[in-house]
């Protein structure tokens, strides 16, 4: 009740060319129309029909002026119920950039920066009607970057950027803003502005609390103990105080009388309820854990409740994989004569993350303990970077779960908020204390050297996140930010300001001040990935890497003028880019680094030389899947030493081809699947010293097993080998017995013997294939492989500089291709939906059963759904299925255009299997 949203639909806006000067001024504001928040002002134009969709083909042309205009959003709203002493807040959460408030013509501040505020104390403005007016403009304001379109190109067919002028995001001056959204690397045709988060009356008596704060000291037995700190305010507010002076002073220098302490006469206590919560509600017949009365011993002005608390039997909010990510509801009740006057609740997870050193060596002075110990428990941590759910920033609650829904099946533990993106919303933390999932929060510096950010600005910013998100069970990690030199003299005020609040604000967690810093490493190779465990095999924490791909045929289908869809294997020829404006238009970092090893993971696919768009977009994928799934298996096996990996990037900010492994429309690519697998809580993989080799050679066949439940292993491991022809020659079974000793167990080598490679056998693939079973035969885990065996090999000189060193990874101009050479031995499908559940009107949950009914191993078996607009994950996809088998698939379904669901199909085939489809 003290909460009184004025977000959502009601709002009007508008713009002028130069920003008012009096209220009456307003009447002038051109082109009002009726808009909600939160929005940007580029999505308010396409939700209401005045521009079309932005990321569709060259529209975001018509949406370049919207940085260059003052932007006023208008509502009314009626007097809050309240008591004539009360104080009245209203509440930003984020207005993106400049900003000024007026209520009733009363111009009452002006606010900079994105992430969060103004905040400002109204009651006296207040009538029985009110009018809030709102003027934003541009970070950019008067200093717009010279257009995307207007650079020439180089020789190469990248774009100058050496010839832009104005704003540049990576050295954005006194703006604190993340470069992607505002023209930088990968987002160059979009300058987000507008009001991009809610806004909000607060209504709380003249006693109130604020910035209550709750850390887990310890969990021990039967119980945890808690610390409580909360503030207390008396007859004044928080906007009434300061946290320091901006001149050089003294910050406590009282007379000789000392200072005034004045004891409030009021009778104020504080009610701590602590309350189990069941799913994703509070259920009222769960009697709390905790209620006690603490009586408050005040004097006016700010005051700190400080108490400890025991909570006996605790349940634990857990990671991904590890348990329950079990939340408590806690709320504050501050009574006066014992009457209830102002409440506080938030949610929060008992847990305990510590760091210890990682197995090993220290190679540099600045050296972080990255091995995790969660709730007592070693752990591999298994991360994915973040970027932007959206690049105009619509960031809807639903959009945000269905992501890290995806994220949570996937395996992903941890979630890093990159440098280059934002202070996330609240939806995104709250997400992720519901499903487990811990976050590394980088704040907003990325790529840059910051000596002219506005310190006031940014230590305002700084200390609001900081209390904002602190009590998240969810929040592992704090960082300064994306690939920077926090040690510069550029940034030494930056950091040291947010190192001097962490401090205050927030001891409890991990900080580093930079990624890649402190024994983490970020790296983006274009190598054979079976070099990560050796180039690689002293790196404590790997927080960024990754390969390009491209999202499937069906994105560039509905983005991109379809006439475009030809000479796709002359990518990165000079004249690409004039003939296909809208396709380049749909690539990020377009450029040589990009490009060739994108295209030269395809070429071991397909033939690139003139592919069509459906070929290219899967063959990248497969591409750069199976350089995902082999150097998370190195990295994790490579575990003590390695203690956690974080690939870039799940998914895109909006519809590009980019390193992903989900497109902006939230379907899951192939990397997705690839990866998946090896985040699985037991995975079996094969030691791979290389993927080429020649004809002759012995290819080692031993395998790892890393494994994160706390029950031993026991079973069979099996070690097969098929011709390209898919017939068996060479098997092996190892038995496994290995104890568990922790929550990341891996197995030493397992010997599976070696494989002769025929003499005769040449520019041809080989079929490699690991399962695990438990006891009772059933299969845990199973990873297939498909290493060369090329005729290049037999070079010396080649052949010598390939082993000694990694390499750029080879184009194979002539084969041999794996599609074309697996499609020669079909075998064939069948289909049976099993369960059709709709879960809302736009999501469904779907269960087939496919089978191989044939003689031979059904290859890179995929599933679809077609016949309407659809996003999807399935439990697994591109996936190897053997001869006979059976497999049950479940997907989650997004119904983009929910009229049509009617019309959807479910499709299965294989690269050697012909495509089977039913209604659903």
């Amino acid at each position: 009740m003290q909460h009184i949203d004025l977000s959502g639909s009601g709002w009007t806006l508008g713009h002028t060319n130069q920003p008012v000067q009096t209220t009456s001024d307003i009447a002038k504001i051109e082109d009002v129309f009726l808009t909600s928040i939160p929005n940007s002002v580029q999505w308010s134009y396409f939700k209401a029909g005045k521009l079309p969709h932005p990321y569709y083909h060259l529209n975001s042309l018509q949406y370049t002026f919207t940085d260059e205009k003052v932007w006023y959003y208008q509502k009314d709203f009626p007097m809050p119920a309240r008591k004539s002493s009360d104080l009245v807040f209203l509440c930003f959460d984020g207005v993106d950039y400049f900003s000024k408030v007026w209520v009733n013509d009363s111009l009452i501040g002006a606010h900079e920066g994105m992430f969060g505020g103004p905040i400002v104390e109204i009651s006296r403005f207040l009538k029985a009607k009110n009018k809030l007016v709102v003027e934003v403009k541009a970070a950019n304001w008067g200093n717009k970057a010279t257009s995307l379109e207007d650079l020439p190109r180089t020789a190469s067919g990248e774009r100058d950027y050496s010839k832009r002028r104005g704003y540049n995001p990576r050295a954005s001056g006194p703006i604190v803003k993340p470069w992607v959204i505002s023209g930088g690397s990968g987002g160059e045709p979009f300058f987000s502005v507008g009001m991009w988060q809610g806004v909000r009356l607060e209504v709380v008596p003249e006693f109130h609390l604020e910035r209550p704060y709750l850390t887990t000291q310890t969990v021990a037995g039967n119980e945890a103990k808690l610390h409580l700190s909360c503030e207390v305010f008396a007859k004044t507010h928080s906007l009434q105080k300061s946290l320091h002076s901006w001149k050089n002073t003294q910050i406590n220098h009282p007379s000789a009388k000392g200072t005034v302490y004045k004891p409030v006469e009021e009778k104020l206590t504080v009610l701590v309820e602590i309350r189990p919560k069941s799913g994703s509600a509070i259920t009222a017949s769960l009697a709390p854990v905790l209620m006690k009365e603490y009586p408050l011993n005040l004097f006016e002005g700010q005051n700190w409740l400080e108490q400890d608390l025991t909570v006996p039997n605790p349940k634990l909010w857990n990671p991904n994989g590890l348990g329950e990510a079990n939340r408590y509801e806690i709320k504050l009740t501050l009574k006066k004569d014992g009457q209830s006057i102002d409440q506080m609740a938030f949610d929060y997870g008992i847990r305990t993350i510590e760091r210890v050193p990682t197995a090993g060596p220290r190679t540099f002075d600045r050296w972080e303990d990255w091995q995790f110990v969660v709730n007592g428990q070693k752990i591999f941590v298994k991360g994915m970077n973040f970027m932007p759910q959206d690049i105009l920033l619509d960031l809807p609650r639903e959009r945000y779960r269905w992501t890290l829904e995806a994220a949570k099946k996937m395996g992903v533990q941890l979630i890093r908020i990159w440098g280059g993106g934002l202070l996330e919303t609240d939806h995104f933390y709250d997400l992720c204390n519901e499903l487990g999932i811990m976050v590394w929060q980088d704040f907003p510096v990325g790529n840059q050297d910051t000596p002219d950010y506005p310190q006031d600005i940014w230590e305002a910013e700084v200390v609001q996140n900081i209390v904002r998100l602190r009590n998240h069970p969810s929040l592992a990690v704090w960082c300064g930010g994306n690939e920077f030199n926090p040690y510069s003299t550029g940034n030494a005020a930056t950091l040291g300001i947010l190192e001097r609040n962490l401090d205050i604000f927030d001891k409890s967690r991990f900080y580093v001040r930079t990624t890649p810093d402190d024994g983490s490493m970020h790296a983006y190779p274009d190598m054979d990935p079976t070099w990560y465990n050796r180039s690689y095999k002293y790196e404590a924490w790997v927080s960024e890497t990754g390969m390009h791909s491209m999202p499937e045929a069906s994105v560039f289908r509905e983005t991109v003028d379809n006439k475009e869809f030809f000479d796709l294997g002359k990518m990165w020829e000079q004249d690409f880019s004039r003939t296909h404006p809208e396709f380049i238009h749909h690539f990020t970092e377009y450029g040589p680094a990009r490009v060739p090893r994108m295209l030269s993971r395809a070429s071991h696919i397909i033939d690139v030389t003139n592919p069509d768009i459906d070929a290219i977009t899967e063959a990248t994928q497969v591409g750069a899947g199976e350089f995902y799934q082999i150097f998370s298996e190195k990295m994790q096996g490579n575990y003590p030493v390695t203690a956690g990996l974080m690939p870039w990037v799940f998914k895109r900010h909006w519809p590009v081809i980019a390193i992903q492994l989900m497109d902006w429309f939230g379907q899951a690519a192939a990397p997705y699947y690839f990866l998946k697998r090896t985040y699985e809580p037991t995975h079996v993989a094969i030691d791979l010293p290389r993927l080429l080799w020649k004809k002759g050679e012995k290819i080692p066949l031993n395998l790892k097993i890393t494994h994160a439940l706390p029950t031993n292993l026991n079973g069979k491991a099996t070690v097969s080998v098929y011709d390209d022809g898919f017939r068996k020659v060479y098997e092996k079974q190892i038995t496994v017995s290995q104890n568990a000793t922790s929550r990341a167990t891996v197995t030493p080598l397992l010997t599976g013997g070696d494989f002769q490679i025929p003499v005769d056998y040449e520019n041809r693939f080989v079929f490699l294939v690991a399962e695990y079973r438990d006891t009772a035969g059933r299969l845990v885990s199973r990873s297939f492989y498909y290493p060369r065996v090329l005729s290049m090999m037999a070079d010396p000189v080649f052949y010598k500089k390939y082993l000694d060193e990694p390499i750029d990874w080879v184009t194979l101009e002539k084969g041999p291709f794996l599609q074309p050479t697996v499609a020669k031995t079909a075998t064939a499908l069948s289909l049976k939906v099993i369960d059709n559940q709709l879960i809302s009107n736009d999501r469904s949950q779907i269960s087939v059963r496919v089978v191989n009914t044939g003689k031979v191993p059904a290859f890179m078996t995929q599933i679809d759904i077609t016949g309407t607009k659809r996003a999807f994950t399935a439990n697994d996809s591109y996936t190897w299925l053997a001869a006979g088998e059976s497999c049950d698939i479940m997907l989650d379904v997004l119904w983009r255009e929910p009229e049509n669901k009617g019309n959807a199909r479910v499709k299965v085939w294989a690269w050697n299997a012909p495509n089977i489809e039913t209604k659903l």
